[in-house]
């Protein structure tokens, strides 16, 4: 009895001193609110996408939506029933909006069923909560990078893969364009010094990003046999050794992109496919969609992706015609910063050719007028424009971790290092992922018969489709847009 009375006492005393004033120089801390749904100024996307197993290894992006500052802040992550228990903390980017966390969680030792997640930046006092369903492990595991050595330097590609079967075809076709690459530099002779030998690192992915590649201390190619982007193996590959090559003969002065990525273009015979680039060009005058030299220059990777790439090529091509290849490597690889990459040009080209920017664009316009251009060029510049914003529009509306723009790709090397494939391998594709991409190979198979017709219906189609998607706010029955497989259909896309 006693004791009970003490316990009640001392209770009393600590409600009572518990509700008096702290002393104002310690203030109280402000409690945790946990919101119990995804925040409306936060975006919150798992990885590998969807759908998750049992063996994957999870990775978050929050993106931020709001008008504060978020850059440089502290983001932590746990989960929901191990608040304790930090599994990733990081910032979110010094030049953006997005913190990216990187395979925070690896679920092979899981059940199936629902995880959830705790996210917090502690700074800004917010907390919330999100998590994904996990569904059983795939049967087969997943599959191993291996790689092969070449004199040119490595290529990694994962075993399982349209890649790992068609080898040593790729082995032969690199060695092939390394050699047409470095004759295209050095036409008199390749120097004792090769600047391409052991500085080619090339990734193979099944999984279809952006355009088809992207280049970071490596460059990453998709291949596949079924690349509804329609960019060629050769090409893209033929186009990162030349980008290769242009840093390693020009590492001090100004590369701009117009003139950096029309080489690449220039020298690998086209953008996608093999096109006449002066050609292409006068096609965009005709069309309307050419865009001025000075604008281009400055906001290259701004501008529509197709026009910027035909256009920077027959730049190229255009000085090539005028000066010859070898003096205009010497303009090039002498540029001078002035500020922008207008300014570069127009101080450059006044120098060599008395005329600034917009005088030599006249020259360049004119002459680009003076070709006759048939039905089959302009239509097939046209709906290569066409096409490839559809395909954006595509990702953006039903996988936007394609998108070049929003794209999921985490840091290639430490995914060798660590062994790790999912995140850059085949995933299941939905049936309505399905139906639109196999409209999109249809397309690009297509374009070299000049069937500009099929190409057309099939766009009209795919418009209906998107247009579907983005009127409602979810995915439509695949089967309301034409699925033509019974219910009992499933279909996977691993290998």
């Amino acid at each position: 009895m006693l004791m009970r009375i003490l316990l009640i006492f001392s209770s009393i005393l600590g409600l009572l001193f518990s509700s008096s004033p702290m002393n104002p120089l310690t203030p109280r801390s402000q409690p945790k609110v946990y919101a119990t749904e995804e925040p409306q100024d936060f975006e919150i996307e798992f990885f590998p996408v969807a759908p998750f197993h049992v063996g994957d290894v999870i990775s978050a992006r929050v993106t931020y939506t709001g008008p504060g500052e978020i850059r440089g802040k502290e983001i932590q992550i746990s989960l929901s029933d191990q608040p304790g228990v930090i599994l990733s903390t990081t910032r979110f980017s010094q030049y953006g909006n997005q913190a990216n966390l990187y395979w925070i969680l690896d679920t092979s030792s899981y059940q199936s069923g629902f995880i959830e997640f705790t996210f917090d930046i502690p700074e800004l006092e917010r907390s919330w909560q999100k998590g994904i369903y996990l569904l059983p492990p795939i049967k087969v595991a997943e599959p191993e990078w291996a790689s092969i050595d070449m004199q040119w330097g490595k290529v990694y590609y994962i075993e399982g893969t349209d890649a790992a079967q068609d080898i040593f075809q790729i082995e032969e076709t690199i060695e092939e364009t390394a050699n047409h690459a470095l004759n295209q530099f050095f036409p008199a002779g390749i120097p004792d010094d090769n600047p391409l030998e052991g500085k080619i690192d090339l990734v193979l992915v099944p999984a279809i990003i952006g355009h088809g590649g992207f280049a970071t201390e490596f460059a990453v190619v998709t291949y596949t046999d079924r690349n509804w982007v329609g960019s060629s193996f050769e090409t893209i590959t033929h186009h990162e050794m030349v980008h290769v090559m242009d840093r390693e003969l020009n590492n001090e002065g100004p590369r701009p992109p117009i003139l950096s990525e029309g080489i690449a273009v220039y020298l690998s015979g086209g953008h996608y496919r093999e096109g006449d680039p002066l050609l292409r060009a006068s096609a965009l005058l005709e069309l309307g969609e050419y865009i001025p030299l000075e604008e281009l220059a400055d906001e290259f990777y701004n501008a529509q992706h197709e026009i910027a790439y035909m256009e920077g090529a027959a730049l190229v091509a255009y000085m090539t015609e005028m000066w010859g290849w070898e003096e205009f490597l010497e303009f090039y690889f002498n540029l001078e910063e002035a500020g922008t990459s207008s300014a570069t040009l127009s101080e450059a080209l006044e120098g060599k050719t008395g005329k600034d920017l917009w005088q030599f664009e006249n020259d360049f316009t004119t002459y680009l007028n003076s070709f006759e251009i048939d039905d089959k060029v302009l239509s097939d510049v046209a709906l290569t424009i066409e096409v490839y914003d559809t395909i954006r529009r595509y990702q953006t509306a039903v996988i936007p971790s394609a998108h070049f723009r929003t794209a999921w790709w985490p840091p290639i090397d430490k995914m060798l290092e660590m062994g790790m494939t999912g995140d850059y391998n085949n995933r299941e594709k939905a049936p309505l992922n399905i139906l639109i991409e196999n409209y999109l190979i249809e397309i690009q198979q297509a374009f070299p018969t000049h069937n500009y017709k099929q190409i057309e219906n099939h766009l009209d189609t795919i418009d209906k489709y998107l247009d579907t998607i983005e009127n409602s706010e979810g995915n439509p029955s695949h089967y309301n847009l034409g699925w033509p497989l019974p219910h009992s259909f499933y279909i996977r896309t691993y290998p």
